[in-house]
């Protein structure tokens, strides 16, 4: 007599899950992800997909959150708690256990209570990393930093620096480069004179291109000067030209990029577990040397990375602190909907008039 026996399809099914990271470019290596990948099929007997995809602009993330299309979003401190997203209030995040995320101890203890993320002893996400939005110069043109922002205004310079597809960080510069104090770059009375837009138009005319989302090494070979988060540095040394960090005296804007959850992943256990396995993998004292040190130049969060750093990778971190008093940081604020409005029309202005004046050369 011939035996059936019925097996439920499932038991033959291999056990998937996917990922869906929105994170800034660099973020997510393609050699720390094969290695997480590998982890989690070890630890879980899942066959893990991570599909990543890169912000272009700091609003990105709020949308994959509010459309369910990301699992992990990287936004910057500024973002989370904005009048406009206000992501916790709004429920779009998470809450973390830290019992799931051990390395969490290991975080540098003035980035462990942010108030951007803790809310009623709630946290709702992990401070990833930190930097200056700075002035960079090339060693090859400058023989020592120069030590104002006004430098990209100064004639011999047009058309040889590069800056930021991105308004809001521009305003803060200019800002900065005008005296303007710090309670001003979100006070939008303030800004709104004749000066301050001629200040801005003449940064963004004489820019030689606008680099999108992160600069690379590409955005920024053979120029002068930049804006920059940093990460290009690394690859430009690679390739030959040497450029380093400069301290204005008026201060730089400055950032904390984060991980946060989306609330979907509540429905999903396994997944929301993978999701915090991320977290915790991203902040480990090897990912932060790995990534950020050696790949981004930029600072971290995990007080083992930093005391485990060489004389020469610590003398390229931009400060040793948020409150460094040698290279002061001016944290980008909250804005309220009338001032981010207001800014956003400030900086389309001066794209506007740089796009006529380019025109009209063109004609000529």
């Amino acid at each position: 007599m011939l035996l059936i026996m019925l097996v439920p399809v499932h038991a033959f099914a291999q056990n998937s899950q996917v990922l869906r990271l929105l994170v800034w470019e660099g973020y997510a290596p393609e050699a720390q992800r094969e290695q997480f990948i590998q982890y989690i099929k070890d630890k879980y007997s899942v066959e893990l997909t991570l599909k990543v995809d890169y912000i272009a602009e700091a609003e990105d993330g709020f949308e994959a959150l509010r459309l369910r299309k990301a699992d992990v979003v990287s936004p910057a401190h500024n973002r989370i708690n904005d009048k406009r997203f206000r992501m916790i209030d709004s429920g779009l995040l998470l809450p973390l256990n830290l019992d799931n995320l051990p390395n969490y101890q290991e975080l540098n203890p003035s980035f462990k209570q942010l108030n951007h993320l803790v809310k009623d002893d709630v946290h709702y996400g992990l401070p990833f990393a930190w930097g200056p939005y700075g002035l960079i110069y090339n060693t090859e043109v400058f023989d020592k930093a120069p030590d104002s922002w006004n430098v990209l205004w100064d004639p011999k310079y047009r058309g040889q620096y590069s800056i930021a597809d991105y308004g809001e960080i521009n305003i803060y510069l200019t800002a900065l480069a005008m005296g303007y104090d710090a309670s001003a770059l979100a006070d939008f009375e303030q800004l709104n004179n004749p000066a301050f837009k001629t200040k801005l138009a003449t940064l963004v005319r004489n820019t030689q291109s606008l680099w999108v989302g992160v600069d690379t090494a590409d955005d920024l070979q053979h120029k002068t000067l930049a804006s920059s988060w940093g990460f290009a540095l690394p690859e430009l040394k690679q390739r030959g030209e040497v450029w380093k960090w400069a301290h204005p005296k008026e201060g730089v804007p400055g950032w904390i990029d984060n991980h946060v959850m989306s609330k979907e992943l509540a429905y999903n256990p396994e997944l929301k577990r993978i999701a915090e396995e991320w977290l915790n993998f991203t902040i480990s004292a090897e990912f932060q040397a790995q990534v950020l040190v050696q790949g981004l130049s930029t600072n971290p969060v995990n007080m083992r990375t930093v005391e485990s750093a060489t004389v020469e990778q610590k003398q390229d971190f931009y400060a040793k602190s948020l409150n460094d008093p040698e290279a002061i940081i001016v944290l980008m604020p909250e804005l309220d909907r009338r001032t981010r409005n207001g800014i956003d029309n400030l900086w389309n202005k001066a794209l506007n008039k740089r796009q006529v004046e380019n025109e009209d050369n063109h004609k000529k």
